[in-house]
């Protein structure tokens, strides 16, 4: 009978161990699901964000994205000629 009583004892913790972890661990668990859904909804604004700038073109979103995708070439251009180069000398090495 005590076997018994120790037994239930030691069930009856762990069932309290495992709802306190849970307890502990749901704010984080939730906070992760709403930053996934969060950057969703971000990219989605974003998207609708560049389709509606190309609607309306006015001069200064056109320097704004000049200016980026200048910046944007200056820093992968240097990559993008190694990148070639290399499949270059590949595609000539196969031959």
């Amino acid at each position: 009978m005590n076997f018994y009583k120790k037994a239930i004892f030691v069930f009856i913790l762990f069932l309290f161990f495992m709802v306190v972890f849970v307890k502990m661990l749901e704010p984080i668990v939730n906070k992760q699901f709403s930053n996934i859904f969060a950057e969703k909804r971000l990219s989605t604004k974003l998207k609708e964000e560049l389709v509606s700038s190309t609607e309306d073109f006015t001069p200064e979103k056109r320097l704004f994205y000049k200016n980026i995708i200048k910046k944007i070439y200056i820093k992968w251009k240097p990559l993008m000629e190694e990148a070639i180069s290399e499949a270059d000398k590949e595609i000539e090495s196969k031959k």
